[in-house]
């Protein structure tokens, strides 16, 4: 415990290692495996095979910018990094013993780990039956991982949505290992959005499981424009010439901020009261923009079927949003975000901090103690069940 508080951090990653296809993967998917999805790098090259093609990587030049952070690196030290070479990555992004010193060093008690790789491209798998084997892969290695501290650390598992009868097999398959949650990135799976009817067993189910279920977006640079706004965004930004990409500053808002308005318009939260929700990595100052949005619009077309209440649908359930410590919102509206905001390191991404740089912000800005402490971690504890 760091200023009399217990710190989870509601956003952290790992880099997935080539253990999950040579070692975790059932054999007798290998080979199929690779053609469907498949990540390989050494000192000369990264490559991502992607439905029988090569997909373009999450990251220009030779900087993993996904596991590259550590424990006092600044981003002018990142910055200043040689792009052309290859840079070690952060043992801590598949390694249980360096994450947890790396922990320790960042003031945080507890951690909800999400994937990386498998966020960005195991959604855009075409196969159903491989992505049934791909996820148990995933999940099998990623809660080895985390039992090595089962107090500390707090998988969330993913399921292969291309098939949702394969989805709620591993959603029970999960529960019954002990997981608390699972990772759904808010993209279309096989021209379905996550609001689509084909969705709704899937939804009763994680609520009578118990599990939160973590809406976590990606970039989406590699994946079609279909699949998600970040491919999107780099087609319109292509005209600024600026050399870099820049879905990773407003694509995960973008994807975060559709699926709650989508489950707003369709009743998610009346028709599924108890499930847990929790967005994350998109920032939280969407969040009111959106349920206002919402509620006009309903009002302005006099909709008599649709009961928004922002109040009830949203800020007094059981959900979750992660929040960044330099975000506006977070500090200008926290009456309004004191029951959902929860903050996330990124780590190990390159825009990663540790809680008490958090802390810090939070106490110059003047929030109340209350409303650190939900932030640090009481709000991410109620909806995770930590």
């Amino acid at each position: 415990m760091k200023n009399g508080l217990t710190v989870i951090d509601a956003d952290s990653h790992v880099f997935e290692p080539a253990a999950i296809w040579e070692e975790y993967l059932d054999p007798a998917y290998r080979v199929a495996v690779r053609s469907a999805f498949y990540y390989h790098e050494d000192e000369f090259a990264t490559g991502v095979i992607l439905n029988g093609r090569q997909a373009p990587l999450m990251h220009t030049g030779r900087i993993n910018r996904s596991a590259i952070w550590r424990p006092g690196m600044t981003p002018e030290e990142i910055g200043a990094m040689d792009p052309n070479r290859p840079h070690p990555i952060n043992p801590g992004a598949n390694s249980a013993a360096a994450r947890l010193a790396d922990m320790d060093r960042m003031g945080v008690d507890k951690a909800i780990l999400f994937p990386t790789l498998f966020g960005e491209y195991f959604p855009a798998v075409e196969n159903p039956d491989l992505a049934r084997a791909l996820a148990r892969a995933y999940n099998d290695w990623i809660r080895e991982l985390c039992s090595q501290a089962p107090n500390r650390l707090f998988p969330a598992a993913i399921l292969p949505l291309q098939d949702v009868g394969f989805a709620i097999q591993e959603l029970h398959r999960a529960a019954a290992l002990g997981f608390r949650a699972v990772s759904i990135r808010p993209v279309f799976f096989e021209g379905r959005f996550l609001n689509h009817p084909y969705y709704d067993v899937l939804w009763q189910e994680l609520e009578k499981s118990g599990l939160t279920a973590a809406i976590h977006a990606s970039p989406g640079v590699a994946n079609a424009e279909w699949t998600s706004t970040g491919s999107y965004v780099e087609r319109v930004a292509a005209n600024l010439r600026i050399g870099h990409r820049v879905a990773e500053s407003i694509a995960y808002t973008m994807d975060n901020a559709i699926a709650g308005t989508t489950f707003t318009y369709c009743g998610h939260p009346e028709r599924f009261p108890s499930l847990k929700l929790a967005y994350t990595h998109g920032g939280i100052g969407w969040v009111s923009l959106m349920l206002e949005k919402t509620s006009n619009w309903a009002i302005f077309y006099m909709y008599d079927n649709i009961n928004l209440d922002t109040e009830r649908t949203f800020y007094n359930r059981n959900y979750l949003v992660t929040l960044n410590a330099w975000e506006s919102a977070a500090l200008a509206a926290y009456e309004l975000y004191r029951p959902i905001g929860a903050w996330g390191s990124r780590y190990p991404h390159h825009d990663a901090s540790d809680a008490a740089a958090a802390l810090a912000r939070f106490k110059e800005a003047g929030l109340p103690e209350e409303v650190i402490a939900n932030y640090m971690g009481g709000n991410a504890a109620k909806v995770y069940g930590i």
